[in-house]
């Protein structure tokens, strides 16, 4: 790890309490494990109970071996702090047991990650009549971010939002039925895809409206291209092994071990603190501006109405309140 320079290594207080989605495999497991390693209690917000175990065990065997290392800035227990809690971002009702089970257990967040995500090629939709990717990438993050953000506000100082998101936003003609009733017409998966990160992007100055006061900061970053199922998911059908081995001759592809270093630099390099709304591409580097739609208002604030109307039935009024941020907009934007 200290050999390592490109993730950011640095002893966090112990009582910080860290929540990671999508933390099984990929940038959300490499993530979720150096931020343990420095001494946060980190939650996996995962799917799948038995993946999860897994990879804490993997983890655990990981540390050890740090630890045998001589690593800095690393933690000397016997074990990582990491647990797992159930999180099905394709049903809201799985999203809000998480966000209650969640809430009972802890009365502090320093850390959300929101890292999960998902694409579909073919059309699928959830439970709740909603395009999967749309709700996996977007809808579901931005319920648990919602609900857990006055959590955030009054766990002391330097508390961050981290929303894994993709330079694809920035291929993205904004989808105003998308935003609007969670669904494209017509079917479109990759700029169902590349709509969900620059949703998220508009999230992200939505959200800091919010936090303007508090001691939170929100930011986004873009991994890079990364070896994850997700990716590979997403490459077109008969030349997936073609491309992928072009990509890697050239040096595009990360692996998820460097591919989570700007996450883990957002979420606790202590010379951000105080710096939101900023998009990372890179560890140790200055913010990039996000795409011109990503930065407007108009969007920005259809989509946050859109959103808030869409999840009502899961939003009580004190949340609601707190997410009155925005004025009504009773036009559409154009296309």
């Amino acid at each position: 790890m200290g050999s390592r320079p490109s993730i950011p290594v640095v002893l966090l207080p112990r009582d910080t309490v860290a929540i990671v989605t999508g933390a099984n495999s990929g940038i959300g497991y490499e993530t979720a494990k150096y931020i343990a390693m420095m001494g946060a209690k980190v939650v996996l917000a995962c799917r799948d109970e038995q993946k999860a175990n897994e990879a804490m065990r993997r983890m655990d065997a990981e540390f050890q071996e740090e630890k045998r290392r001589n690593s800095l800035n690393i933690i000397r227990d016997n074990h990582l702090s990491v647990e797992f809690m159930k999180l099905d971002l394709a049903s809201l009702d799985s999203t809000m047991k998480f966000i209650e089970t969640f809430k009972a257990k802890y009365n502090r967040l320093n850390l959300l990650i929101c890292n999960a995500g998902v694409y579909s090629k073919n059309k699928v939709m959830t439970e709740d009549n909603f395009e999967l990717t749309y709700q996996v990438n977007y809808l579901g993050h931005f319920l648990i971010v919602a609900h857990l953000i006055p959590l955030l506000m009054k766990s002391g100082k330097d508390c961050r939002i981290v929303f894994v998101c993709s330079e694809a936003h920035h291929k993205a003609k904004f989808d105003v039925n998308l935003a609007e009733h969670g669904k494209s017409n017509p079917f479109d998966a990759d700029s169902i895809y590349n709509n969900t990160k620059l949703f998220q992007i508009m999230q992200m100055y939505c959200v800091d409206k919010i936090l303007l006061d508090s001691d939170v900061e929100v930011c986004c970053v873009n991994p890079g291209t990364v070896d994850t199922e997700l990716f590979r998911t997403a490459l077109p059908e008969g030349q997936p092994g073609v491309r992928k081995f072009c990509m890697d001759c050239f040096g595009q592809i990360k692996t998820p071990h460097t591919g989570c270093a700007t996450t883990v630099y957002a979420a606790v390099n202590p010379e951000l603190i105080g710096i939101s709304r900023g998009y990372y591409k890179h560890s140790r580097a200055a913010p990039s501006w996000p795409s011109k739609t990503g930065r407007d208002p108009e969007y920005q604030n259809f989509l946050w109405s859109c959103t808030r109307e869409l999840l009502k039935k899961y939003i009580p009024p004190e949340i609601d309140k707190l997410l009155d941020i925005t004025i009504n907009v009773n036009n559409k934007p154009k296309n």
